[in-house]
């Protein structure tokens, strides 16, 4: 259990300004939701103070301009960083002592770090190489001639196949695969062929990387993800695509073969990218939109096929009044079938 600390030591250690009594104990850290006696609390906007009425929570912290005057405040610019930072003084990440476990397998010409981790049953191939302060959960594979950056973690049952390149400080989460052969296949007249995976994966330093994805290796070359991005579950990243630097990509997204995705790009959940696009710094697609053209950077778009946001909406607005045109174009085709038979009376 986390030790109790002072509102007014924990406003020094985040910097943020302090309104109340500084020497208010904190115990913990807690939803809005579900805040108990002692425990602090994140508060963003006016939508939420009336609930924030009715809890016991001790502090507060929010932004600097939202009156708050029932109980103590701590004021930070970026109230969702400072919670965050609090979070780990309250839940700081466990600790494992260095040593590789007697169930683990090694090959003899793989290169163990003496301050690396390695948990029971990990397997480390021929030639292999992991660095200083590298946490190996159970069951993780880790291929010849694989590449583990210094302080980077890998949860169980993760594979990393032959020749991936893992950067410093990364997190992978259980079940992802590195490394597993991109789908490329030609038809020969008689069967589909398969194409040789020879190429990588490369990932840089800071990337986090969810629960079961698949980042295929290159057909030849390397598919790369950019230093500091953030991979949601279930995402798929195919053959020789590169993501650029502190792009997003949220749960269940898909980029198909070749794709290159600027820096600070965001794909929204579901959405999908057909081979061979280029997404352009700096550009967010919504959920479920379907990339089947280049974007240029800076763009919003949303749909299937996507198109820019604004357009999207007025397509969701006029799809909504479908029903009511149609009804309205029955309507004057009738009258115009009419207005043609009187007509043809009259010439006749």
């Amino acid at each position: 259990m986390s030790p109790v600390r002072t509102l007014g030591e924990i406003a020094r250690l985040i910097g943020a300004g302090l309104e109340g009594d500084p020497s208010t104990p904190i115990r913990d850290v807690s939803s809005l939701e579900r805040a108990e006696e002692g425990t602090l609390v994140l508060v963003t906007e006016a939508s939420y103070l009336s609930r924030l009425a009715q809890s016991p929570a001790a502090a507060v912290i929010a932004p600097p301009n939202l009156a708050i005057a029932d109980r103590p405040v701590l004021r930070a610019k970026n109230p969702r960083l400072a919670f965050a930072t609090v979070l780990e003084l309250f839940h700081p990440p466990p600790t494992f002592p260095p040593g590789i476990a007697p169930s683990a397998l090694i090959a003899p010409d793989a290169t163990i770090h003496p301050k690396a981790t390695i948990s029971s049953f990990v397997v480390v191939e021929s030639g292999a190489v992991i660095e200083a302060e590298v946490i190996l959960a159970p069951f993780v594979y880790v291929g010849p001639r694989a590449r583990i950056g210094e302080g980077s973690r890998v949860h169980a049952n993760v594979t990393i196949q032959a020749d991936v390149r893992v950067g410093r400080r990364c997190l992978i989460h259980p079940g992802a695969v590195l490394g597993a052969d991109g789908f490329g296949f030609v038809f020969d007249g008689e069967s589909h062929r398969k194409v040789p995976q020879v190429g990588t994966v490369v990932i840089e330093d800071d990337v986090e990387i969810g629960a079961n994805v698949c980042i295929d290796r290159a057909t030849v070359g390397e598919t790369i993800v950019g230093r500091g991005t953030k991979i949601d579950n279930l995402v798929q990243i195919a053959h020789n695509v590169v993501i650029g630097e502190r792009s997003i990509l949220v749960a269940q997204a898909g980029i198909a073969g070749s794709s290159r995705i600027g820096r600070d790009v965001v794909l929204g959940p579901q959405s999908g990218v057909i081979d061979h696009m280029t997404i352009g710094a700096g550009s967010q697609v919504a959920g479920q939109s379907a990339v089947i053209r280049d974007v240029p950077p800076g763009a919003k778009l949303a749909g299937s096929p996507a198109r820019p946001f604004d357009e999207e909406l007025r397509v969701i607005a006029a799809l909504g009044r479908l029903p009511q045109l149609l009804k309205a174009v029955r309507i004057l085709e009738k009258r115009l079938e009419a207005l043609e038979a009187r007509l043809g009376e009259a010439r006749d």
